[in-house]
């Protein structure tokens, strides 16, 4: 058995270079993964800092008020924050399957389910927005504002759980990004509507709860299009995956690595040539 040159380096170390870069490979995923959706928690939470920020320049039982409502609200879409894990789950298996069509299905069972879980806790927000307003000890001064706060801004509710199921889809698919930039655009609109209201058309509180609701609802109608897209209007379900370097159909930033699988010719048919190509 000839021996290995000697400037040429030893299979072990060659395996264990191999495995570094193969690590450096999968670390550099897992960034770009975990980075744009570190920024999408992280921007969510703004609504209400921006919120109070406007608020607090009303007075201090307005601003005492949204405080009561905001800690209703957060506990009513934080409680079916399992909806983005679980829809993320779901999706993630059937993309690990190649199987798209199911995937996209799963998200969209996670976004009726989420729609009806909002209608749901919207009428009962509604009904019930003094008798939980009194249960966390608002001031007299102060319920009035927080009634006002909770009852608008209820109806964001669905918008906000539509959001979080949407989001899980795409994270299932791979894609990080949009929900990141979703996040970031609807903070600015809710900044920008707020002051509107506020300032603008003098609506006080409610004028801050409508600017939310817009902001919020416009995230969702955005999430909404896109899933729509990625069941690829007049694409059979059978199809498969559109070949690399052409637009994926279930990634709206870029495509995932379950677009990858080329898309095969038919039995029989010959592989199509470009004009350029039939006229050399």
């Amino acid at each position: 058995m000839p021996a290995n040159p000697p400037d040429a380096p030893a299979p072990a170390e060659s395996d264990r270079r191999e495995r570094r870069r193969a690590m450096r490979r999968h670390d550099r995923e897992i960034l770009a993964l975990a980075l744009p959706a570190f920024g999408s928690l992280v921007a969510e939470p703004l609504f209400l800092m921006a919120d109070s920020a406007m608020v607090g320049h009303l007075g201090t039982p307005q601003l005492a008020g949204l405080g009561v409502a905001s800690a209703v609200l957060t506990t009513c879409v934080n409680v079916f924050v399992f909806l983005a894990y679980a829809t993320t789950a779901a999706v993630a298996r059937r993309v690990g399957a190649r199987d798209l069509p199911a995937a996209v299905r799963q998200g969209v069972d996670g976004i009726w389910l989420a729609f009806l879980l909002g209608a749901a806790v919207l009428a009962f927000t509604l009904l019930a927005a003094p008798a939980l307003t009194d249960a966390l000890g608002a001031s007299a001064s102060a319920a009035p504002h927080a009634v006002t706060y909770l009852r608008i801004s209820a109806l964001g509710i669905p918008a906000m759980l539509v959001v979080l199921a949407a989001t899980g889809v795409l994270r299932g698919m791979q894609d990080t990004r949009t929900p990141l930039y979703v996040a970031i655009a609807g903070f600015a609109a809710n900044i920008a509507l707020n002051a509107l209201f506020i300032y603008g058309f003098g609506w006080g509180i409610a004028g801050s709860a409508w600017g939310t609701v817009a902001a919020q609802t416009a995230m969702a109608a955005f999430y909404l299009r896109v899933t729509a897209s990625a069941c690829g209007p007049g694409r059979p379900e059978s199809a498969p995956a559109p070949a690399p370097g052409r637009r994926c159909w279930c990634a709206p930033s870029r495509c995932a690595p379950c677009c990858s699988s080329p898309r095969p010719s038919p039995p029989g048919s010959a592989t199509p040539t470009s004009p350029r190509t039939r006229s050399r």
